[in-house]
């Protein structure tokens, strides 16, 4: 599941980059579609998220692997940790990474759909009330630029990611042999989290292309 929703969140958010908008074109141009045809968008929507989950998934169990190949004790017969041990450990130390996601993907929205709450909660139901002289009140547009959603997005991206390398160092101590072990255990996810950090600003810097159905 939480590897459901940190695929789902980082290809949406690629969905709005040009580099996803090309891919789109080049699909349409080879079979031969009108690229804004509703099907054909809905079709690469579908076939994108699939694809996006099963590289996810491929990536964190390669990775997984890795983290339990590096943890093995040294001059001792033990195998250690297995991978699918480690899969079903250091997924939770991913919950970070999936929170900062939300925060950085829903900010603007959230921002600009909040301010609604503020002239509903004085007409919940919508029968004319003003319990508390807010009814009346209208959103500012403006309040959110793109700089402060650039930087909002950056700060929960980066803080999520300390935070899961942060967690996912204290389980290692705890789950591995040695101290040893655990340290090299950590290098395969330093390496994973500094990509997918990369990653993620790279798709936040991207200019956003409005989708036609959006």
């Amino acid at each position: 599941m939480i590897l459901l929703v940190l695929a789902a969140v980082s290809f949406d958010g690629f969905m709005e980059t040009p580099v996803w908008a090309a891919i789109s074109d080049t699909f349409a141009s080879m079979m031969a579609r009108d690229a804004a045809d509703p099907d054909f968008h809905v079709a690469m929507r579908t076939m994108g998220l699939v694809t996006a989950l099963l590289l996810f998934l491929a990536i964190y169990g390669i990775f997984c692997r890795l983290i339990a190949w590096c943890g093995r004790p040294s001059g001792s017969r033990d195998e250690g940790l297995s991978a699918q041990r480690i899969a079903g450990l250091f997924v939770f130390t991913l919950v970070p990474i999936a929170i900062a996601y939300e925060v950085a993907h829903y900010f603007s929205f959230m921002a600009m759909a909040g301010q609604y709450f503020i002239a509903l909660v004085s007409d919940p139901l919508g029968q004319g009330w003003d319990l508390f002289g807010t009814a009346n009140r209208f959103i500012r547009p403006g309040l959110v630029d793109a700089r402060l959603v650039w930087y909002v997005s950056l700060s929960a991206i980066v803080t999520g990611h300390v935070a899961a390398l942060y967690l996912a160092h204290l389980l290692s101590l705890r789950e591995f042999a040695d101290r040893r072990a655990a340290m090299r255990s950590q290098w395969p996810m330093l390496a994973l989290m500094v990509g997918y950090t990369m990653l993620s600003l790279w798709i936040i810097a991207q200019p956003i292309v409005t989708s036609r159905f959006s």
